[in-house]
C-alpha cells in the first residue's frame, strides 16, 4: 500500500494520481503554448513533486555507519 492516495494539493484541491496520469495524457498531444495557464501551472506542480517524492526515495537510509562524526 505504497500508493498515494493524492499526488498534488493546490489550493485546497486534491488531485488523485490517476488524474494527474490522465491529465498528462489528455495534453501530451497540445503544444505547451496552447495550454491555458491554470492547466501549465498543475503540470508544472505535479512535476515538482513527483521528483521531489522521487529524490526522497531515493535517499540511503539513516546509517549510522555513514553518519559524519
Amino acid at each position: 500500500m505504497d500508493k498515494p492516495k493524492y499526488t498534488a494539493r493546490i489550493e485546497n484541491i486534491y488531485f488523485l494520481a490517476r488524474v494527474g496520469e490522465t491529465l498528462r495524457w489528455a495534453t501530451q498531444d497540445i503544444a505547451d503554448a496552447e495550454l491555458p495557464a491554470n492547466i501549465k501551472h498543475l503540470l508544472d506542480k505535479l512535476d515538482r513533486l513527483e521528483a521531489r517524492a522521487k529524490a526522497k526515495r531515493q535517499r540511503p537510509t539513516d546509517d549510522p555507519s555513514t553518519r559524519a562524526t
